[in-house]
């Protein structure tokens, strides 16, 4: 088992070497990148929107909003399939699919003066291509920001029982004082434990239990950094500090938000906690980007940066020392282990390896979500060609780590048993990861259980949060070219940067609120995986028609499309048969769009080339 755990980590690294080595580069040539050519960040600095970055400040931005859950609750779903298959296609797919469109996007949305993959779309496959790109995103950001926002909320109200984190047991009596004092407002019985986790009595089952509130820490550390972050903005962008001393105040902050958490952690309601992120993803949508959204963004980062190089160490670790986590939930020998290959179970409780398993584990190998990202904000803070390989193809690759990461935590801290229990029985991923972060912490750093079970809502929360604001100012800038395209001279009033960003959070709060959004997420990874069809699509157009190689992007996006219409038609039927009919009606809207695009896409490509400039 530790030769193994080593032999992943190792093939995996050896892989995105070669990628990064070799076929970047190629992919580079191939773009005709120019580092001689001036960005729109630089030409049109307006010191909101367009702001040219240090590239160290620009990656940690863009790996931060386009990681999200993806690479973390993907894995562990798509892990029902045995974990060979996941391996395999999050680090292959990254190499030759995700870190190429990830690339490919920032590079033509900076030669299109950081225009947007669907307002790039609109000259390249004409208005009717313009309408069904644009509404799919729209629809699509919407669906993100709505599910990221509920996903924010679970993980920092997020509670699990405190004997089963490693923590002290605690006597009958004790709980039963406790429960005789006056509840919270959420009905909970606040309880003294001498741990760092807050904890609360409650019933459960009938029997009153000592709950762990692990999210609280989490809270703190969100708020204090969101506070900080103008600071640090205003050091980096207004008095142009030396790197070196930026990192070393992101890490004091970062270190300093979870010693606050420990200390003074922050347990509200759920309600309350969506009232707050959604003020706080208006705030960081509206006002400049390096004000709030790039200085939060490169200090979460940092927690981000430890987490995954803590999870790397302890699965190196755990490879050298060839030893299990000693607590009942990982396994207690290879019999117990998370299986190679497992495809009856996938087939149960998933569907069928292709195209489910690629539409499961989406982020980490392929995500279109990125494509927003990269032609969004990214490209309108590039300051030079030449970064768009170390921006967009490196931090697709840093995902794809984090994925592969994530499977070897869950192969190392959880077994095959209380894995399908936890996911698949009581559907809480997020706590799959946890648990099994919990359990590589201690077996490799020899901390409790707990504190590996808090550094994984701290990575999962980190990761949401930078990709909610994001997704925000991305529909927000969809918006803004909607209505550009609707009306010859739009209103005052949808020109107003508040007006758009009140409009996309207000959508999001009220979906977040409503009981149809789980059906039609369940639907979304087929969405998100079209969006990246459609991108790559637009962006084999666009070098057709500069007299450029395009093969390299056209044969993902036929394998996407191929993919995500096996899904998508496979949804459709099995809703009709179950007569779920808002599912059917998005599975419906979904092929249509996309069968639509490639229609046009198709007819484009096989048309004369129009070649345009260089």
């Amino acid at each position: 088992m530790g030769l193994l755990l080593l032999g992943i980590i190792c093939g995996a690294l050896i892989c995105y070497w070669i990628g990064i080595r070799f076929y970047r580069g190629f992919v580079a040539r191939s773009l005709g990148i120019d580092e001689t050519r001036e960005t729109p960040a630089i030409r049109k600095n307006d010191g909101k929107d367009f702001v040219p970055a240090k590239v160290y400040v620009l990656f940690a931005h863009h790996f931060a909003a386009i990681a999200g859950a993806g690479p973390i609750v993907g894995p562990t779903l798509a892990m029902v399939y045995g974990y060979l298959p996941a391996l395999l296609w999050v680090v292959i797919g990254a190499i030759l699919l995700g870190g190429v469109h990830d690339m490919v996007t920032l590079f033509i949305s900076t030669r299109e003066e950081g225009r947007s993959v669907a307002d790039i779309a609109r000259q390249y496959l004409g208005p009717l291509g313009y309408v069904c790109i644009v509404s799919f995103l729209v629809i699509g950001l919407f669906m993100i920001t709505a599910t990221f926002l509920n996903l924010s909320v679970t993980a920092l109200t997020s509670m699990y029982p405190a004997e089963k984190l490693g923590m002290k047991a605690t006597s009958a009596e004790d709980i039963q004082v406790a429960m005789e004092k006056p509840a919270d407002s959420m009905g909970m019985h606040p309880f003294h434990h001498d741990e760092g986790l807050p904890t609360a009595a409650v019933m459960r089952d009938g029997q009153p239990v000592v709950m762990a509130r692990i999210g609280g820490i989490a809270s703190t550390s969100v708020l204090f950094i969101t506070l900080c972050a103008p600071l640090l903005g205003l050091l980096i962008y207004r008095l142009r500090t030396p790197a070196w001393m930026n990192y070393a105040i992101a890490a004091v902050l970062c270190a300093a938000s979870v010693v606050l958490g420990v200390w003074f952690p922050v347990v509200v309601s759920p309600d309350v906690w969506r009232f707050l992120m959604t003020f706080y993803v208006i705030l960081a949508s509206a006002v400049p980007v390096w004000l709030l959204l790039m200085p939060r963004d490169f200090v979460n980062v940092q927690i981000l940066y430890a987490g995954l190089l803590a999870i790397v160490a302890g699965v190196i670790i755990a490879g050298v020392t060839g030893r299990f986590a000693e607590i009942p939930a990982a396994p207690q020998g290879v019999a117990e282990v998370i299986p190679a290959w497992n495809l009856e179970t996938g087939l149960q409780y998933v569907g069928i390896l292709w195209p489910m398993l690629f539409i499961t584990l989406s982020c980490g190998a392929i995500s279109g979500f990125h494509c927003l990202v990269s032609s969004g904000t990214t490209a309108r803070q590039l300051s030079s060609e030449r970064h768009a390989g170390k921006v967009g193809y490196n931090s697709m690759l840093l995902e794809s780590l984090l994925a592969v990461s994530i499977i070897l935590t869950l192969l190392i801290g959880l077994d095959w048993k209380n894995y399908l229990n936890i996911t698949y029985t009581e559907k809480n991923p997020v706590l799959a990861v946890s648990l099994a972060t919990g359990s590589l912490v201690n077996l490799a750093f020899g901390l409790p259980v707990w504190t590996g079970t808090v550094l994984g809502i701290l990575l999962l929360e980190g990761f949401v949060v930078t990709t909610l604001d994001v997704a925000v100012r991305l529909n927000r800038y969809l918006l803004e070219e909607v209505w550009r395209f609707i009306f010859k001279n739009p209103p005052a009033f949808l020109r107003s940067v508040w007006f758009n960003t009140l409009l996309c959070a207000g959508i999001m709060f009220l979906l977040s609120r409503s009981n149809t959004l789980p059906v039609l997420w369940q639907v979304f990874g087929s969405a998100n995986q079209m969006m990246g069809a459609m991108a790559l699509l637009v962006a084999a157009v666009w070098l057709r028609d500069h007299g450029r190689r395009s093969a390299f992007v056209l044969i993902p996006a036929v394998l996407m499309f191929a993919t995500t219409f096996a899904s998508t038609g496979l949804a459709l039927m099995k809703n009709l048969a179950n007569s779920n009919w808002p599912l059917v009606s998005a599975c419906a809207v979904l092929i249509l769009l996309g069968a639509a695009t490639a229609f046009i896409g198709t007819r484009l490509l096989l048309a004369p080339p129009r070649i345009s400039r260089a």
